[in-house]
């Protein structure tokens, strides 16, 4: 597999300090409210029969995010209500997959979508359980047994998460405020600034800005593309959205990256000459479009 020139860099960083251990933050804005959502906590007030502060928390954060009550009551509802009903606007796959594709893997690209239980466990907590579950399998796919490195998931402790599904949700997350009770744990351990800070800006920023420096590559593997052959990806399409990272145009790094990754999987894999297609799956591409290169086709 192509080592890329951040990885290439990381590397040899880990090399020069004896480092082998990585710690990753994975898991951190799931845990302690990262995402400013009121969902989970007025969720948890509607099914507790709490009817009074359900108003008084959903005008307080109809202020804060600056929006109707009533939109808020409304995605205060969805998260109830069965998939067709529970949403205005259906799940868009990045637009360079193959149509067939994205027909034949719809839940899995959409994350295996699940409504709340009125009944049962409280809402935030089932959403914690959601929130586990994709990052279980976010895990699955990214995490590779070669590594020069061990990589750790503090935010994944058993301890943290038994405690943020203990405690009230607004303790994590109030209106204005993401990680409030990370924030207000650390006062006067970090400084301020750090502290408070709005969002993480260098989180979008740094992707996009690795692409720029590897253009000359991803141009030419973008030319041709083994998902391409194998109708996973429309090629010129995902040329037109590197050309428009590479521009400066705000877009969402992470389908790219992830699209990256498993073309670089499939080289990997044809190198090995470990990757098979079976004759099912050769029934369901179109080879007059999709050419499959010899050396990923089986010979039975």
């Amino acid at each position: 597999m192509r080592l890329t020139a951040a990885f290439t860099k990381l590397t040899a960083c880990l090399a020069a300090t004896g480092s082998r251990i990585i710690l990753s933050g994975i898991g951190g804005d799931e845990a302690l409210g990262g995402v400013i959502t009121p969902i989970p906590e007025l969720a948890d007030l509607l099914t507790g029969g709490h009817f009074l502060r359900l108003a008084k928390q959903g005008f307080a954060w109809a202020l804060a995010q600056k929006r109707p009550l009533h939109h808020v009551v409304r995605d205060t509802l969805r998260p109830f209500l069965p998939f067709g009903l529970g949403s205005d606007t259906p799940y868009q796959s990045a637009p360079w997959l193959e149509p067939p594709f994205v027909n034949r893997h719809n839940q899995a690209l959409g994350g295996y979508p699940s409504r709340l239980n009125v009944f049962g466990a409280s809402p935030s907590f089932q959403a914690n359980v959601q929130a586990l579950d994709a990052l279980r399998r976010q895990i699955g796919c990214t995490n590779s047994p070669n590594a020069l490195y061990e990589k750790r998931f503090p935010y994944l402790d058993r301890d943290l998460w038994e405690l943020v599904s203990a405690i009230p949700r607004q303790q994590l997350v109030r209106p204005g405020e993401r990680r409030s009770l990370m924030r207000r744990a650390l006062n006067g351990i970090v400084l301020d600034e750090i502290r408070n800070r709005k969002r993480k800006a260098f989180v979008a920023r740094g992707p996009m800005a690795a692409l720029s420096i590897d253009w000359a590559a991803l141009n030419q593997l973008s030319e041709r593309m083994l998902s391409s052959s194998l109708g996973i990806v429309n090629g010129c399409a995902f040329q037109n959205v590197l050309a428009k990272a590479r521009a400066g145009l705000e877009l969402s790094a992470i389908p790219i990256l992830r699209t990256l990754e498993i073309e670089y999987w499939l080289r990997h894999l044809q190198e090995q000459t470990v990757c098979r297609i079976s004759d099912f799956e050769r029934t369901r591409l179109r080879p007059t479009e999709y050419p499959v290169p010899a050396g990923l086709v089986s010979e039975s």
